[in-house]
């Protein structure tokens, strides 16, 4: 009898171990489209250990979580465009201090993606406590930021106080109720195997800074030999041989971009000068981020609440698209995401209008820049 019962004890306990290992397992807590131009982007999905409507205690939480975006938009998503809403949303919902610290972290994340996303894309951030965030596309390892803190960064993006899109922070903070149609049609998207071979091709694809960082080093040493040249035969032989094998290497870098090219599906669509990155680097990065935090707040200042709205208990929310030249002065102003409410919008537009934004700091190049500002109307802002 007390060996059967030690057994039965034993078993209790590993099913128990059992049961906290499965429910360890990151569970979907919510679901959300987002919207850009009046066009949908992707389908974006969290995963956490522990189900929450609640964005300060999953942004607090330690657990292990996972966040996967499915482009859905017809012509893909630009690389430019991709990069402006993380680092637009990271600039409003982090603290100056930790954009900081992690300025190389992201310049880092911002190198990974070297191609344009395709329709069927899954692009996945997994945070696992102690090993930082893995960046995967269509399952394929793009690489780690070590830092745990960087998953929060992103997800303040999206579940922040100021997020990109109101909507799409409700929808991702269902607590698990998410609507069954979306994630139907969220499950039916998966990339080709051809699409995968593609990204897989990326690692070979040298990113904006490190082509820029070889052209620097490349001026450097002409500038070196310049100043040490030699009349001598011997070192003339060795400038020639130089020149051959600088000859060769650039054939060879052409032939292994013909070869990635012709890798790519008919389907792709073309490239344009929207695929086109600046450069980033941590100070380049961290310059547009603070120039647009600062440009974000002299916006908020002139909010104005209607009246009509107001009686009537409208809310809602609007996300602009703002474009100023180097002045600083407006070039254009259009609606990314509508409110419902007409009077909504106008009140956002009518912000943007007032606004005197400051000129573009010498680290921002470019002949103009633009940014988004998402506004929120609720009734607490009375």
């Amino acid at each position: 009898m007390q060996l059967k019962s030690i057994t039965q004890f034993c078993i209790s306990i590993l099913l128990l171990g059992f049961c906290s290992m499965a429910s360890a397992a990151p569970m979907l807590n919510g679901m959300a489209t987002h919207v850009d131009l009046g066009k949908e982007q992707f389908i974006g999905a969290l995963y956490s250990t522990s189900l929450s409507d609640n964005a300060d205690k999953l942004l607090a939480s330690t657990q292990p979580m996972r966040m996967e975006l499915k482009i859905v938009s017809p012509d893909g998503v630009t690389t430019r465009r991709f990069s402006r809403w993380w680092i637009e949303g990271m600039a409003i919902n982090n603290s100056t201090t930790l954009l900081t610290e992690q300025a190389d972290n992201m310049v880092k994340f911002d190198g990974l993606f070297k191609g344009r996303f395709a329709p069927n894309d899954t692009i996945a951030f997994i945070s696992e406590p102690g090993k930082g965030v893995n960046i995967t596309i269509n399952e394929v390892l793009l690489g780690n930021i070590a830092s745990d803190k960087f998953f929060g960064m992103l997800l303040r993006t999206w579940i922040g106080k100021v997020p990109l899109s109101s909507d799409y922070k409700d929808g991702i903070l269902k607590n698990g109720n998410v609507s069954a149609e979306l994630k139907s049609r969220f499950d039916k998207i998966k990339p080709s195997k051809e699409r995968a071979t593609e990204v897989a091709g990326w690692s070979k694809i040298k990113s904006a800074a490190e082509l820029a960082a070889e052209k620097e080093k490349e001026k450097e040493a002409k500038e070196v030999a310049a100043k040490s040249s030699s009349s001598s035969s011997a070192d003339n032989a060795k400038q020639v041989a130089a020149q051959k094998a600088e000859q060769t290497r650039a054939d060879a870098a052409k032939a292994e971009a013909a070869k990635l090219a012709a890798q790519k599906p008919a389907a792709a669509p073309v490239a344009n000068d929207d695929d086109e990155k600046p450069a980033l680097t941590a100070q380049t990065l961290l310059a547009r981020q603070f120039y647009v935090s600062d440009q974000l707040k002299k916006v908020y200042a002139n909010v104005r609440y209607p009246k009509k709205a107001l009686e009537k208990g409208q809310t809602g929310s609007a996300r602009l698209t703002i474009v100023i030249d180097r002045q600083g002065n407006l070039l254009s102003t259009s609606i990314a995401q509508a409110s419902e409410f007409e009077i909504l919008n106008e009140a956002a537009l009518e912000a943007v209008n007032k606004t005197t934004f400051s000129p573009m700091p010498e680290a921002i190049t470019g002949t103009s820049f633009e940014f988004n500002a998402p506004l929120r109307f609720t009734l607490q802002q009375r």
